[in-house]
């Protein structure tokens, strides 16, 4: 049954081409199709509302962080004058709550990657694997669960290269049910926790906070911060990524995850694609 949820403040299109989630499309009428764990739904936006198809209410306010009054952290970050151009272009944008494991293991076939790569390998380890979804003339793949992932021969076959034995032995340990564990521990524990699996070093597992968990103070450092947060505050230095971790930890506090994703889509001069996954039937 369709449901229609009022989000004022957020742009749809914005959040979900911000480089932070993989599996969506934009269709010829202007909605979008998005795969969230087992769930294939079509979301559109109409000011500030959001109409959507095979998906419940509570889903949709989950996945889309409706639910988190994001007016405290404007409030703070709006006082940074130098970020301010960064949230001013990425005004509605929202940190989706994505499904941990998908989370962790789009993260680590995007180690030395790219968005168009990273959304291809994840397109092809649910199409491989995944079960079927159809929803009207859609249809996609549910991401395959840990103890359903391809072993890394497979994995191989589908060009990730290194990436493969990576994410074949990061699936044997999250079958174990670490990733349930990490949402309850703070910061500092679930991100060691996290970077016990293959492949999961801070840039990961802070991804993984941020983007799957919800831990806004978690701040990824990969080429695009790095060369924008210089840039924007340090010209004229160079920095390890452990003080510019440092130093986002003390400007931004618990929101520097949020600063984050504005400084990183803003530096993005094209969209992400949209996913291969997701066709008309």
């Amino acid at each position: 049954m369709p449901v229609s949820v009022r989000a004022p403040g957020f742009d749809l299109a914005l959040s979900l081409a911000s480089g932070q989630f993989f599996r969506w499309s934009r269709q010829e009428d202007g909605s979008f199709a998005v795969v969230r764990g087992p769930v294939l739904f079509r979301v559109r936006q109409t000011g500030d509302l959001l109409r959507a198809e095979g998906v419940d209410e509570a889903l949709l306010r989950e996945f889309f962080a409706l639910d988190q009054d994001l007016r405290p952290a404007l409030r703070a970050l709006r006082r940074d004058e130098r970020l301010r151009p960064a949230l001013d272009a990425c005004r509605g944008l929202r940190i989706l709550r994505q499904d941990p494991w998908e989370c962790v293991a789009a993260f680590i076939t995007s180690i030395a990657s790219n968005i168009p790569r990273i959304t291809r390998n994840v397109a092809d380890i649910a199409a491989a694997t995944g079960r079927p979804l159809q929803l009207g003339g859609l249809k996609a793949y549910a991401f395959p669960r840990p103890g359903e992932m391809p072993e890394e021969a497979a994995l191989r076959e589908m060009k990730l290269g290194f990436r493969a034995a990576y994410l074949a032995r990061a699936a044997r340990l999250a079958a174990s049910g670490l990733l349930e564990d990490v949402a309850h521990l703070p910061y500092d524990e679930a991100k060691r926790a996290l970077m016990v699996l293959p492949g999961v070093a801070e840039k990961v597992a802070d991804c993984v906070l941020l983007f799957a968990y919800g831990r806004l103070n978690a701040f990824p450092v990969d080429t695009w911060i790095r060369k924008t947060t210089l840039r924007l505050f340090f010209p004229r230095r160079r920095m390890s990524d452990r003080r510019l971790r440092a130093f986002a930890a003390e400007r931004w506090g618990g929101y520097a995850g949020y600063a984050q994703q504005v400084l990183y889509h803003w530096s993005r001069s094209a969209p992400a694609p949209a996913s291969p996954a997701l066709v008309r039937a």
